[in-house]
């Protein structure tokens, strides 16, 4: 997947911007505050249809405009095409548009048209972070390629938020608890779906990351990843295959623990609640990896992501590199590159442009107040 051509109005900083991007590894470098981040964010945005900065979409919007677009023009295994995403205000309201090749589609129709990966330094969080930020990983990485379960997943986040209602209402004004069954059958549904792709996409994810920390550390160390998921009581549980948190495994949770949900308010089980361990030669690597060991996994993953993706479509997505090459040492520094080198399209922001060595057919771009000059 190549992106050829990114055009922003009114989007942050850029009251017009359109950009060539005829290389594999494009560079945009210079001062803080500047604009950089900006242009990794419209092509995020046009790929998903959100921001990985915030989720208030007005704040794209450039200071004083009631209006803005972004976009790109790309090539992929099934031809050239272009997704375009407009938000505007109309009648005291926000409203918002995507447009794939020049018609309008739905989200659930936009989002794995454009494949990307972002790579920031909150990524490096991955390995020590909060299970949100893993299962945030692992919902992004299936649902490019894989609509049944972004499909999946919208419902399941809609019963869950209606879910949770009705327990705040039985806790607080009373009731009977009748009124969650038809909440719990579809949950469960949805929960049990969700949760047997996310095992069958592990199975292949697993031999990924393995291979890849593997050669970042010259195979002096083996990293494994396994599901846990957490039961009614809070015990963690590490299922094998689907057949252990099925149906009746969700059916069974939820009934045992009924009261406990109304009395605080929220559903304690489910995909939700799940998370992604680490393991690093059989121990945790969150608890007992070191800072550089915990770095290595964060970038193993993020690599996997691609190589996933790549297995699963044919092709590799677009990376987007957003600052995170000073915050790696040199070794996963060259280690990144020589993974990217001739066969990612790469976009990446830096500080500084000597971070980034002159591999054949580099683009560098120094942003200035959000005005782009390519230089040589």
């Amino acid at each position: 997947m190549k992106i050829n051509r990114l055009y922003a109005v009114n989007f942050r900083n850029y009251s017009s911007c359109e950009l060539s991007l005829p290389s594999m590894i494009n560079v945009f470098y210079g001062a803080n505050a500047q604009g950089k981040t900006n242009l990794l964010e419209a092509i995020f945005y046009s790929a998903f249809g959100l921001s990985h900065r915030t989720t208030a979409e007005e704040e794209l919007l450039r200071l004083g405009s009631e209006a803005m677009a972004a976009g790109v023009e790309y090539e992929s295994y099934s031809g050239r095409h272009e997704v375009k995403l407009k938000k505007y205000r109309q009648q005291e309201r926000w409203k918002k548009e995507i447009l794939l090749d020049g018609a309008k589609v739905r989200p659930r129709e936009h989002y794995g048209a454009l494949n990307a990966v972002m790579f920031s330094p909150e990524d490096l969080q991955l390995v020590k972070g909060e299970p949100a930020l893993r299962r945030r990983f692992f919902d992004m990485q299936i649902s490019q390629t894989d609509p049944v379960y972004y499909d999946l997943l919208v419902k399941y986040n809609r019963v869950l938020l209606q879910r949770n209602r009705l327990l705040k209402e039985l806790r607080d004004e009373g009731g009977s608890s009748a009124a969650l069954r038809p909440w719990d059958e579809e949950f469960i549904r949805l929960a049990a779906g969700i949760t047997k792709k996310r095992l069958t996409a592990l199975a292949k994810l697993e031999g990924i990351v393995s291979d890849i920390y593997a050669s970042i550390t010259s195979n002096k160390e083996q990293l494994a990843v396994r599901y846990e998921l957490k039961a009614n009581n809070g015990q963690l549980l590490y299922p094998a295959d689907d057949a252990a948190c099925g149906e009746d495994f969700y059916r069974r949770s939820m009934a045992e623990r009924q009261r406990v949900d109304i009395l605080r308010g929220n559903t304690g089980v489910g995909p939700h609640r799940d998370d992604l361990q680490l393991l690093l030669n059989g121990t945790s690597l969150r608890s007992f990896g070191s800072q550089g060991q915990q770095r290595s996994g964060a970038l193993a993953l993020k690599l996997s992501q691609l190589e996933y993706v790549r297995r699963q479509l044919g092709e590799f997505p677009v990376l987007l590199l957003d600052d995170v090459m000073s915050e790696l040492d040199n070794s996963r520094r060259a280690q990144l590159l020589r993974f990217i080198d001739g066969r990612v399209q790469t976009f990446i922001t830096v500080n500084d442009r000597e971070l980034i060595p002159a591999l054949a057919g580099n683009a560098y771009f120094k942003i200035e107040n959000g005005v782009i000059s390519e230089e040589k």
